[in-house]
């Protein structure tokens, strides 16, 4: 990803934009990532409560190991849509172990509505939340998005 096309997004950093809904997050980000695509990366979109399920699914046959590899090798990962979600300890804690093995390794895209302040509700355990922030900011470029609604209703 040292491309000069792939200097807005680069390698050990996370993309977070953390806005109202309806401002085209996932579009811009998709964006992104096509990109990265076209220049030759791996990557991956994925929605949140996807990437959550296949989490807890993994527990059952003991494949959490498996799946955080696979999705660590990845150069680029976009994870649309973190926040409208129920999560279970399991989950938050495959998620952390997750962003801890893409951590200043692998670039990241985090579509939220959330601000940082609320990650605590959403993962359910404050210590742990405080944790991955720290991990994920620490050379994050949050990007906030302002505007009117994609979605404005039609007549």
């Amino acid at each position: 990803m040292n491309s000069p096309s792939w200097s807005l997004f680069p390698r050990p950093s996370i993309w977070s934009s953390s806005v109202q809904p309806e401002f085209g997050k996932t579009g811009l980000a998709s964006g992104l990532l096509l990109k990265a695509l076209q220049n030759g990366y791996r990557g991956l979109f994925i929605r949140a409560q996807d990437l959550f399920d296949e989490m807890y699914a993994s527990l059952a046959d003991r494949a959490s190991r498996k799946l955080i590899r696979r999705w660590a090798r990845l150069d680029c990962l976009l994870i649309d849509e973190v926040g409208y979600l129920n999560l279970r300890p399991e989950q938050t804690n495959i998620f952390f172990k997750l962003m801890e093995e893409r951590c200043r390794r692998k670039a990241t895209l985090i579509t939220t509505n959330l601000e940082y302040d609320q990650w605590a509700r959403l993962l359910g355990n404050k210590d742990l939340t405080e944790a991955l922030l720290s991990r994920l900011r620490h050379q994050c470029q949050t990007i906030r998005i302002n505007g009117p609604s994609l979605r404005e209703p039609q007549g």
